[in-house]
């Protein structure tokens, strides 16, 4: 059973290792998780992060960035053994409402071009391709696509 739930500070050091054992995710440091507010204590702050668990086992994670109506999805990142499950997509739910609730009109991100599995996924959830950011991703350099959807 998968439970999607608020991060807490608890959860960072479990957060901080999947991301280092995931290539695609973004590799912030401790202070960046810190930073993020709860999205149950305060609907309308502009960041916020759900993780997904079965147990005590990180399944995944995601943060996300309100700026005015628009939520960007920074990342969502799920253990590999746990992908094609249905965690990306209670994540993604998870999102989705917050974003609703916090009147955003439209759910964005960036993906790697490459990465053809999450654009797939991206996709099955019904954002569609907005555009190319070329070279946009480093260490590997990547273009980025960018993605969206009305809410």
């Amino acid at each position: 059973m998968v439970d999607i739930r608020a991060m807490a500070a608890e959860d960072i050091g479990a957060i901080l290792k999947l991301a280092s054992e995931t290539p695609e995710a973004p590799h912030w440091d401790r202070s960046a998780y810190e930073q993020i507010p709860s999205p149950d204590k305060e609907m309308r702050a502009s960041r916020a992060a759900w993780v997904a668990t079965n147990g005590r086992d990180l399944l995944g994670f995601t943060v996300v960035h309100l700026v005015a109506e628009v939520c960007e999805l920074e990342s969502i990142v799920v253990a590999k053994p746990a992908q094609r499950k249905g965690v990306g997509k209670s994540l993604l739910n998870a999102v989705t409402e917050w974003s609703l609730a916090s009147g955003a009109q439209k759910l964005e991100l960036e993906v790697r071009a490459d990465n053809e599995p999450a654009i797939a996924f991206y996709e099955s959830a019904g954002l569609i391709r907005e555009g190319l950011r070329i070279g946009y991703y480093r260490d590997p350099q990547d273009d980025a696509v960018l993605m969206g959807k009305r809410l």
